[in-house]
Order: structure tokens, then C-alpha cells, then sequence
């Protein structure tokens, strides 16, 4: 590959995408797409939205994504975050948005060392996003370590949303 050549991340994140599947986190499903110019990875639970498993796109609840914008591809910068997307509307919970958020960014603040570049300061849709920078031959393996390292949260994730279940 030349070296003003962008990576092919279409490619790439398939085969993240079937690393991450092929890991079986339980529960957890790993999908893959193409939209407003970025290539896009997200990991979710079914039970986190209101939303079809089998499109990429989300219009509700909880869900970790890396994403990198076509046009941007050569400067090899990765970003990430965490989404919680009208959750108001989340089906068999009562959330307040605010409060979710509030709860989640205090019990990650013992954790965000482990994420690079990351922030909390964003409103309530945007749990936390940060980026990182990828060496040229290490896409794969260091976009698959964010998604591992999401997956650790996904406890978290869960007893927050547990607490809030309409019974």
C-alpha cells in the first residue's frame, strides 16, 4: 500500500465485526455499516432498544460504536463512544435521560483511565466519546481491543437499565 493510501476500512471493520462475533460475548451482537460518510462498528444487546437488530442504524437505546469518516480515513483516527438514544421511549423501562447519564458517568469514573482521549462532557446522548490514533498495520487489532474493552462495560450497562425496568 502506498503510504498516502487510506486503509480500506469497509474491510477492516468486517473483519472486526467477525473477530468480535466469533468471541460469542453473550448476548452482545456486533454489527456493521455504511452511513453519513463513516464506516461504522456498533455493540449492543437486542434488550437495550426498541430498534430491528438487523440494521446498523439506530433510533433508540444503548449502544457502543467506532466509527471513522471516509474522507478522513488517512489520518488513521478512530473515534468511539457510548450512545444512549431516546431512552424515554425504551420499551419495559422508565428512564429519565439525565438521570441515566448521571448515574452511568459516575460509576465509569473509576474507569475512564482505560479510555483514551475519552470525555463525559457531552448532554445526555453521549455518555462518553473519545478517539484514539491507529499505527498503519493496526486497525484491526486496536479497534477490536475498544470493542473488547466495551464489552467489559456491558454489566455496568445492564444493572443500570435492570433498576430502571417497569415491573
Amino acid at each position: 500500500m502506498k503510504a498516502d493510501a487510506a486503509p480500506n476500512f469497509g474491510t477492516i471493520f468486517a473483519k472486526v465485526k467477525s473477530h468480535i462475533d466469533a468471541r460469542k460475548y453473550p448476548g452482545l451482537i456486533c454489527k456493521q455499516g455504511f452511513y453519513d460518510g463513516c464506516f461504522v462498528l456498533k455493540l449492543q444487546r437486542a434488550t437495550w432498544t426498541n430498534d430491528s437488530m438487523d440494521n446498523a442504524r439506530n433510533r433508540s437505546g444503548v449502544f457502543f460504536s467506532v466509527w471513522i469518516v471516509q474522507n478522513a480515513a488517512q489520518r488513521n483516527r478512530v473515534n468511539y463512544n457510548i450512545h444512549a438514544l431516546k431512552l424515554r421511549e425504551l420499551k419495559g423501562y422508565t428512564i429519565a435521560s439525565r438521570d441515566f447519564a448521571a448515574d452511568f458517568r459516575r460509576q465509569f469514573a473509576g474507569l475512564r483511565h482505560a479510555w483514551p482521549n475519552e470525555s463525559t462532557k457531552y448532554g445526555p446522548q453521549t455518555l462518553m466519546q473519545g478517539w484514539i490514533d491507529v499505527a498503519p498495520g493496526k486497525h484491526e487489532s486496536e479497534i477490536a481491543a475498544l470493542m473488547e474493552r466495551f464489552a467489559t462495560l456491558t454489566p455496568m450497562i445492564d444493572h443500570l437499565l435492570e433498576t430502571r425496568k417497569t415491573h
